[in-house]
Parts: C-alpha cells; sequence; structure tokens
C-alpha cells in the first residue's frame, strides 16, 4: 500500500477515535475513556443533569458521572444507618430523614429550599469528596414518675401468677393515673417473667381467671367530684393472651360506674362486681361473662366491705358497710354482711353497733370477717347469724385471705407502723405467729404458691415477695419497678 495512504488513514482513524472520546484532551480524561466501556453513555447522563445544575457543579466537569453514583451510594445518610446503632429505627430519626434529602451533589445544588445554600467551596467538597454531614444519634431517655407500680391484685391459674399494676403518680391529695393498668405474667414457683399486657382503661383493681380467660376489672380515674362516671373508660376487661391484646368486655356504661373489687363463681361464668359510684354508694350486680348481661343482686348500700364466693356453699357474701349519720340521732344504714344465693339477697348477720366489714374469707369451716372502722380494726367470726363477742385485735387497715387452707392476715399498719403478716389458728381463734417487714411497706394481696410459701404484693414498693407460710419470712422478691409510671422522651445527641 502506498505509505502516503497508509499515513493519511492512520492520521484520519485516530481523529476520529479522540472525538470519540470527548473534547477534554487531559490524560486522564482519556484513561476514564479507555478503562470503561460505559464513558459514553455516562457523560451524556452527565451533561443533560448538569444544564440544570450550578456552577459548583459544572466544575466537576474532569470527573466522569461514575464518581456521582459512587457519592450516591456512599451517601451521608447511608453511613448513619450503619455506623449508628441507637438510630436502628430508620423513621425515627429526623436527621438520617434529612440526609436521605441530600444524599447526592446534584440533590443538594438543584433544590435550595430543602438546604440553606452553601458556597461554591463547600459544594465542590460535598461533590467531590462525598464528605458526610454531621450526625447524631437518637437515645430514649426513661424517667421513672413514681417508685412502685402500685401492686393491686394477684391471682393464680395452674403453673402462673398473674398480676395488676395500677401504675399512677402521686399528687398532692390523690393521684394522677397517667398510664393505663398493666396485667404481667410470672412463673408461679420462681417469679420469672412470662409476659405483660398492657390494658385499655385504668385503675384496675381485680383479676380473675374463669374457664381460662382472663378478666380483669378496673376503676378508672376518679371525676371532679371524686366519684367514679359510668362510661367507656372503665369496666371488665377481656384478654387475649395469644395476641397480647385487652378488649372492654363490659363497659362502665353497662355496670353503673367503675369496678371497686370482683369476685367469681368460676362453675357458672358469672362475676360478682362491687361497682363504686361514689363514697359510700357502692351496689352489687351479677355480669355474666359469657352473654355480657348485668343484673343487680339486690339492695346493697356500700359493698366496699368486701365480697367473697364460698364455691362449696355457692354462696356469695357481702359486706356492707352501709352508711353512718354523724348528726343526731346518728342513724345506720346497712350495716352487716349480706349472702346472695344466686336468686336471693338475706342478712347473714344482724345490724351490730359500728361494726363494719372490711374484708370476707371461709377457713376452717367458718366464715371470718374483718372489722374496721378506719381508727380500729379486728377480726371476727360469724356465729348463729351474728358477729362473734370475741375477737382477735389487729391494726384498722387489715385484710384476710385463705392461703392454702391457712388464714392469713395482712396487717397494713398505721401512719407510724410497719406492715406486718400473720397466721391464725380458725379453731382456736388465735395468733399462730406475725411478722414485721422490716421497712414499712402496704401488703395488699397474697395468693398460695404451694402448701409452704406464697407470694405477697406489696403495694407502695416495687416489689413481689415470696414468704414462708410456716413463719412469714420473706425467701426471695421479684423486682416490679420497672414497670411504674414513667416518662420516655427521645433524647438526640450531635456524634
Amino acid at each position: 500500500m502506498n505509505k502516503k495512504l497508509l499515513t493519511l488513514l492512520a492520521s484520519f482513524s485516530f481523529a476520529l477515535f479522540m472525538s470519540a472520546c470527548g473534547d477534554d484532551s487531559s490524560s486522564s480524561a482519556s484513561i476514564e475513556c479507555l478503562d470503561n466501556e460505559d464513558c459514553l453513555d455516562e457523560d451524556l447522563s452527565s451533561s443533560s443533569e448538569d444544564d440544570g445544575s450550578s456552577s459548583s457543579a459544572k466544575s466537576t466537569k474532569g470527573k466522569s458521572s461514575s464518581s456521582v453514583k459512587k457519592d450516591e451510594k456512599s451517601s451521608s445518610s447511608a453511613k448513619d444507618a450503619k455506623s449508628s446503632s441507637s438510630t436502628k429505627d430508620e423513621k425515627s430519626s429526623s436527621s438520617e430523614k434529612k440526609d436521605e434529602k441530600s444524599s447526592s451533589s446534584e440533590k443538594v445544588e438543584s433544590s435550595s429550599s430543602e438546604k440553606p445554600a452553601s458556597s461554591s467551596s463547600e459544594a465542590v467538597s460535598s461533590s467531590s469528596e462525598a464528605e458526610p454531614e454531621s450526625s447524631s444519634s437518637v437515645e430514649l431517655k426513661v424517667t421513672y414518675l413514681s417508685e412502685t407500680p402500685n401492686a393491686a391484685d394477684l391471682e393464680v391459674s395452674g403453673d402462673t401468677l398473674f398480676a395488676i399494676f395500677q401504675r399512677y403518680v402521686p399528687v398532692s391529695g390523690g393521684a394522677d393515673f397517667q398510664d393505663p393498668g398493666l396485667l404481667a405474667m410470672f412463673k408461679l414457683s420462681d417469679g420469672t417473667l412470662l409476659d405483660t399486657v398492657q390494658l385499655l382503661t385504668k385503675n384496675p383493681m381485680s383479676v380473675k381467671v374463669v374457664k381460662g380467660n382472663v378478666y380483669v376489672g378496673t376503676q378508672g380515674e376518679y371525676n371532679s367530684s371524686w366519684g367514679i362516671d359510668a362510661d367507656e373508660n372503665r369496666g371488665i376487661e377481656k384478654i387475649d393472651l395469644k395476641k397480647k391484646k385487652s378488649e372492654l368486655w363490659v363497659s362502665g356504661t353497662a355496670l353503673g360506674g367503675g369496678v371497686n373489687s370482683m369476685e367469681v363463681n368460676a362453675a357458672d361464668g358469672k362475676a360478682y362486681v362491687a361497682v363504686y359510684k361514689a363514697y359510700g354508694t357502692v351496689p352489687v350486680v351479677e355480669v355474666d361473662l359469657a352473654s355480657k348481661t348485668v343484673k343487680s343482686v339486690g339492695d346493697v348500700m356500700d359493698g366496699s366491705g368486701g365480697l367473697f364466693y364460698d364455691a362449696d356453699a355457692k354462696l356469695l357474701y357481702i359486706g356492707d358497710r352501709g352508711f353512718m349519720d354523724w348528726n343526731p340521732p346518728y342513724d345506720m344504714g346497712n350495716m352487716f354482711v349480706h349472702v346472695y344465693d344466686g336468686k336471693t339477697l338475706k342478712a347473714a348477720t344482724d345490724e351490730d353497733g359500728f361494726l363494719q366489714s372490711y374484708s370476707i374469707t371461709k377457713a376452717g369451716g367458718e366464715i371470718f370477717v374483718y372489722v374496721s372502722d378506719y381508727s380500729s380494726g379486728a377480726l371476727y367470726w360469724i356465729e348463729d347469724g351474728d358477729f362473734s363477742t370475741e375477737r382477735v385485735q389487729f391494726s384498722a387497715d387489715a385484710i384476710i385471705r385463705n392461703v392454702g387452707g391457712k388464714l392469713i392476715v395482712l396487717d397494713r399498719g398505721g401512719a407510724a407502723e410497719k406492715g406486718n403478716i400473720a397466721e391464725v389458728d380458725p379453731a382456736a381463734k388465735s395468733v399462730s405467729w406475725q411478722k414485721a417487714f422490716e421497712t414499712k411497706v402496704n401488703p395488699y394481696d397474697i395468693v398460695a404458691i404451694n402448701g409452704s410459701n406464697a407470694w405477697v404484693a406489696l403495694y407502695d414498693v416495687g416489689e413481689i415477695c415470696k414468704i414462708s407460710l410456716a413463719d412469714g419470712s420473706t425467701i426471695s422478691s421479684i423486682d416490679t419497678k420497672e414497670f411504674s409510671a414513667k416518662k420516655v422522651e427521645e433524647v438526640t445527641e450531635a456524634e
């Protein structure tokens, strides 16, 4: 071939090659184009995006658009998501949302409304170096508003201990129920926490298990007159343990107020509820838990004096505190114990002076009634349709329970006294043992673990303690402070 023609063809081919690689004559541009088969398509994409960008974006012309894609992959938001363990939830991190909007140099420079305009040098640095913006971590700060979750009632079913917590914050002259009540389940033998379910309503008072279903009675918050409204903010809740959800099964509207206390006839699926309306006005109703029907058990004025269902005799005992007119001639109302057989309400005791029932149970085949007028209290038993003439003296504030066949008195003590636990021999009507707590506590309820031990709910400290039924000594305890009313805040800290 003619050497001149060969030279001419070689020169022409080289010119075409240089034209395909672009106008930039720098060696770095030529190397990129040779090493990257897609460089032409990328340059076209970059030039079309640069048409609408700021001058600072155009100053990155020496780089191909592959550097922009690299910036997108290593944006500050992506780094934040991987490097900050405290911001696992991307939806809850405001800093990550901000970074997502400004992850690439194109987005920062084309939308000045999303981020304040920066200087040209800052924009170039962001585009070429992809330096991450300062990130922040979000942590949850928990502040306990009370030292105790107020364990109000215990129940046992199979190998499970059920406990309900009222979770209020003490305030001057009362209580602030900020959180709904809580149901917690523990292993009966050692107190290992199994699960918790938050209730729908506030101020739970009683938990019962009927035909495999868990029911919680709630009183709810007081109104401005210290009464309880008949509404949907209280009642009997039914808990679905599998779904960990609670349903307002029978509302306060149907009951006529809030649940002050609740006993059950488990065999027939019935609940008996002392319905709190106002101080001294606490009627008792029967609730069919299957049909949700509610009916009055009869003329009960103030059923806050205790409910006890005798499953053997199929009788409900109701302590009616009645009322006392403190003006002459000091008339008294229904101040005695009623008995209800499912159809008729009768008197189990005659009126007897100032004796107001406070708690009722059965032990040794006899019905025992703890009586209190809030200034003094004593244990009586029913003989021949009336209170016994004898008594066992305790403090004003005490409740009685049958715990594994033993008659146990939870003495909450006075203002200056420590609470204590005692066992009373039901036959001899005398104290078998009495054990005081080391510090001032309020023992609120007790259930048997077995014939030797029991769990005691302590109301004013965050603890459920295991005691020996032989002498009342404390064996171990469950720390329940974490169930107390609390405030949870998101605290953002710059890294």
